[in-house]
């Protein structure tokens, strides 16, 4: 995959997810994705203080406004593209599009530190995500030893930073 490729499915993820993270009070929104799955459309896999927190910034209606954006050609142009990549490319894609979403509506956070700690968690998960695509499609065993740690320590990260995250971030909806 060239890098132009990378950074038009980056672009279109972001574009894509941004504006529906918005809608904290609503069910998750899936859209279809172009390989034939289904891409979350919250930002509902983040803890509630990441969302409190969100919420609080002030972008609320930023991210509304994205929401409105006409993703039909992007999503065309991205059915093109995904039609001849294999089983692992399409997870690796996959795993993107879950992790961009909550990653950017985490960003939106006014206080530093719970923005890096919530983008974190998102980024984390996605680790996790690609991690289970090697130990599925991959054949190598040293990739498939990686995969596991990443999948363990990744894991354990997550845990530390949502215990962090009860303990530190109750201060931002009072800000």
């Amino acid at each position: 995959m060239t890098t132009r490729m990378i950074a038009f499915a980056a672009t279109f993820v972001s574009a894509s997810t941004f504006g529906a993270l918005a809608q904290q009070t609503q069910p998750q929104q899936q859209m279809q994705h172009p390989s034939g799955g289904q891409m979350a459309m919250s930002a509902e896999s983040l803890p509630e203080e990441c969302r409190t927190a969100v919420q609080a910034s002030g972008q609320m209606q930023n991210m509304q406004n994205m929401q409105g954006m006409d993703m039909s050609g992007m999503m065309q142009s991205m059915q093109g593209m995904m039609a001849n990549m294999n089983d692992a490319q399409k997870g690796y894609m996959q795993a993107m599009m879950k992790m961009h979403g909550p990653m950017m509506a985490a960003h939106m956070i006014k206080d530093s530190d719970v923005a890096f700690i919530c983008g974190m968690i998102a980024h984390h998960q996605g680790a996790i995500d690609m991690a289970n695509v090697v130990l599925k499609t991959g054949d190598n065993a040293e990739a498939k030893k990686m995969a596991e740690k990443t999948i363990k320590e990744q894991g354990q990260e997550i845990t530390e930073m949502k215990i962090w995250l009860q303990k530190n971030a109750k201060k931002e909806g009072s800000q």
